[in-house]
């Protein structure tokens, strides 16, 4: 038996976004809106849930956003007669499924990945979104004549795979890069999603944003192309890794090893379990782990009629002078001062 599987298509000729967000309401038979140049349509119900909307700034950049659920595979064919913007495609919730027009191959993004893709000549691109599942997806869109035009001096003190990729103003190639997008692009989407302000405030944030992708997803491809040891980037597929960190040193506290070990143990390598330290909670790896040593010292002292030497045990202090240092410098006073300020009851163990 065959299964027929029903694909929705829909075609939009036009550029810039401006015209795109039209396009995409009369094909969803559905009004747009307008607020200070940037377009957005609401899905009706006999598509789905959710909204695109676009906007296109000075100097070539733009910005695409869908966060919508269809209620049917759905297949948008970007089709016009004319030079395809330079796309930096981000996957923040949901899957996507890209193809350049004249070819038949998939690229699948899943959540956290990202793609930057440019067409050949006037070949255009499909993207496919899979019924009933929310997408939540970013399109930095740039038209690479304006933005060389802007930015010809900057362009030309970068490096040689970034030249290209802007250079290319004619699209004589086709450009795919796929990858793993980072913790600051992640904060940069929320961020956009969040903003509540309109009007000229909205407008100088949108374009500051878009600018702040494009930096930090240069960072990030440049960050990919060494080798994998060698990363120093965060991305947030391994923000989970942190976390797994975090209780390794909460469960492990009397006996943790180095860095290394940790890193090792949650499968990141060292730059990027600091890296993930420093940007989540302002910390290195070991200054994380002397405030964990200190709070548990801290409820120990308050909470048990352990020693001082059975606490620096658990906590994983070998040197009592150390241990003592640290803690005064934290609590302005010794250990022992500390518990018999602080106990209802003084342990003399």
């Amino acid at each position: 038996m065959q299964i027929l599987i029903l694909l929705k298509t829909i075609q939009v000729n036009a550029l810039p976004l401006k015209d795109v967000i039209i396009g995409f309401a009369k094909s969803f038979g559905t009004d747009y809106s307008e607020s200070c140049n940037e377009y957005q349509i609401t899905l009706p119900p006999n598509w789905g849930e959710g909204y695109i909307r676009g906007i296109n700034f000075e100097g070539g950049l733009g910005i695409l956003q869908y966060s919508c659920i269809f209620q049917e595979d759905l297949e948008i064919q970007f089709v016009v007669n004319d030079i395809h913007p330079l796309k930096y495609l981000f996957c923040v919730d949901g899957t996507l499924k890209h193809r350049f027009g004249n070819t038949e191959n998939y690229h699948e993004l899943g959540q956290f990945q990202n793609a930057i893709v440019a067409s050949e000549q006037h070949n255009g691109h499909i993207l496919n979104f899979t019924k009933d599942v929310y997408s939540d997806i970013y399109s930095l869109e740039i038209d690479r004549r304006k933005f060389k035009k802007k930015m010809f001096c900057e362009i030309n003190f970068s490096k040689p795979k970034i030249q290209s990729m802007f250079k290319d103003e004619k699209a004589v190639r086709t450009f795919y890069y796929e990858g793993l997008y980072s913790l600051v692009l992640s904060w940069l989407f929320q961020e956009i999603k969040d903003f509540e302000h309109t009007g000229l405030i909205r407008k100088v944030f949108l374009e500051g944003k878009a600018y702040q992708i494009l930096a930090n997803q240069l960072i990030q491809y440049n960050d990919d192309e060494k080798i994998e040891s060698s990363r120093n980037l965060l991305r947030k597929s391994e923000v989970k890794s942190i976390l797994e960190a975090i209780t390794l040193i909460e469960e492990q506290i009397d006996n943790l090893g180095s860095v290394q070990t940790i890193a090792h143990k949650v499968g990141l390598n060292g730059n990027k379990l600091q890296n993930g330290f420093k940007s989540l909670y302002g910390l290195t790896v070991n200054g994380y782990i002397q405030q964990t040593r200190l709070e548990v010292a801290k409820n120990l002292l308050l909470n048990t009629d352990y020693s001082i030497q059975e606490i620096m045990q658990k906590v994983g202090w070998n040197s009592k002078s150390y241990f003592s240092k640290i803690f005064r410098d934290t609590h302005n006073m010794t250990p022992s001062d500390f518990r018999n300020k602080n106990s209802k009851n003084s342990y003399s163990k």
